[in-house]
């Protein structure tokens, strides 16, 4: 039994709130004028872009004050609020480029584009916290000391709040009405200033560090692909040293054995043991080229996956036939989706010779979109479920790392039906063509 917590922002407490004030306060009367100067700036310098002479310097420059406008936010928000996470990603310029490089990069950078959106959106935002703010705090001060100005108001006796309301008709009267209303809304004004500053800091938030996160993701999915490419050439490396190396070694230590054991002849006492290390050694060498298969067999980075999966067809004791709608070529996807594709072929192939007593079995492999689909049919006895030792398991994990899903419908009785789906990257043969 679970039990699942929720987590509700409940409004600050009364001393959290008055130690919060101070600094509030400071943030939304420096915030207005920063966006005030800015949105000036970058609206006068829009103003421009119906010209066709002024257009080409006017918008960068435009996006520049916009950029400078946003950094004194994130500056307050930092100094004030307390927020670090809302600092923006722009495009750098390369080294040596030029004037004009430099003003095509400011421009199609799209944080600063959304810098754009916060000088207006963010001095609207500014004016109206600012505004109710100000009108606060100066409204209760003026109440509170409201004796020492109020004696300038005419003698008609409506030239008050308290004469208006409340019929006050004499000052003291008059006065103690009017600063009590002044420690009322003194009382409330820190409420005010910390809600106003909330709201203007999340929508600063909102604007300012959206391009952020994005870029975070995106850095993430590039680190992500760049791991992923890394693995496949090591794989690829791995595979080649085998074959290069044990591999070779043991297919001429069979061929000395074999020698050796034709020199000696069959009625030697040591034929039979030769005939065994043959026999170990061939076995062994049978490990060793299932391990490189399974690694990164030289079929699928020599000729492609399309012929990579037609081999493997042909190992099994089951006749397999294959369908395809990609081209029969290499480097038609990248290397980790052709790898974990493959995979999934030749352990389903394994599973169906060794688990259906299935007499035929079907590879399908297409292109649908945005995935590779892989299906796998055998028309055996059924029955198939992860956890039985069949791997399925281990292919489920293997589609996982490269954001796969792996379904198997295997009622009893047959057929069976492996289905992987993952995504095939950007590497497609338009792509390549292009």
């Amino acid at each position: 039994m679970s039990t699942t917590h929720q987590t509700i922002q409940r409004p600050p407490r009364p001393r959290v709130v008055l130690r919060r004030t101070p600094r509030d306060l400071a943030y939304l009367m420096l915030s207005w004028p920063a966006a005030l100067v800015g949105f000036v700036v970058v609206a006068s310098l829009m103003g421009l872009v119906s010209s066709i002479v002024l257009a080409p310097v006017a918008v960068p420059l435009a996006l520049i004050v916009a950029s400078w406008s946003a950094q004194v936010e994130r500056i307050l928000l930092r100094r004030f609020q307390g927020v670090t996470d809302a600092e923006g990603y722009y495009l750098p310029s390369p080294p040596d480029a030029g004037v004009l490089a430099k003003a095509m990069t400011i421009v199609r950078d799209p944080q600063r584009w959304l810098d754009v959106i916060w000088a207006v959106v963010g001095w609207i935002v500014a004016t109206i916290t600012w505004i109710v703010a100000f009108t606060v705090w100066a409204t209760a001060l003026g109440l509170l000391l409201w004796p020492a100005w109020g004696w300038a108001l005419p003698d008609n006796g409506d030239g008050s709040l308290a004469a208006l309301v409340f019929g006050a008709e004499t000052f003291w009267t008059q006065a103690v009405i009017e600063m009590s209303f002044g420690i009322v809304l003194l009382w409330v004004a820190p409420w005010i200033t910390v809600g106003m500053a909330r709201l203007q800091g999340m929508a600063s938030r909102a604007i300012l560090s959206s391009r952020s996160r994005q870029q975070v993701i995106e850095q993430l999915r590039v680190s992500r692909d760049a791991g992923r490419s890394a693995e496949s050439e090591q794989l690829a490396r791995l595979e080649r040293d085998i074959h290069d190396g044990p591999q070779q070694r043991l297919v001429r230590l069979k061929l000395d054995l074999a020698r050796i054991e034709r020199q000696l002849g069959p009625e030697s006492p040591a034929a039979q043991a030769l005939r065994d290390a043959i026999i170990s050694t061939q076995e062994t060498l049978d490990e060793l080229r299932a391990l490189s298969r399974g690694i990164a067999p030289p079929t699928l980075t020599e000729l492609g996956l399309v012929a990579a999966v037609r081999q493997a067809a042909t190992r099994p004791v089951v006749p397999v036939s294959v369908s395809t709608n990609l081209p029969e070529q290499p480097g038609v996807l990248p290397p980790h989706t052709e790898q974990a594709a493959y995979y999934v072929v030749s352990e389903a192939l394994t599973n169906v010779a060794k688990h259906s007593q299935a007499r035929n079995a079907y590879v399908e492999l297409n292109a649908d979109g945005r995935d590779l689909v892989v299906a796998v049919t055998d028309d055996g006895i059924g029955g198939a479920e992860f956890g039985k030792g069949s791997g399925l398991a281990g292919l489920a994990e293997r589609l996982r790392s490269v954001d796969g899903q792996l379904t198997v419908d295997s009622p009893a009785g047959g057929p069976t039906t492996l289905l992987a789906r993952m995504p095939h990257g950007r590497r497609t043969h338009a792509d390549r063509d292009r």
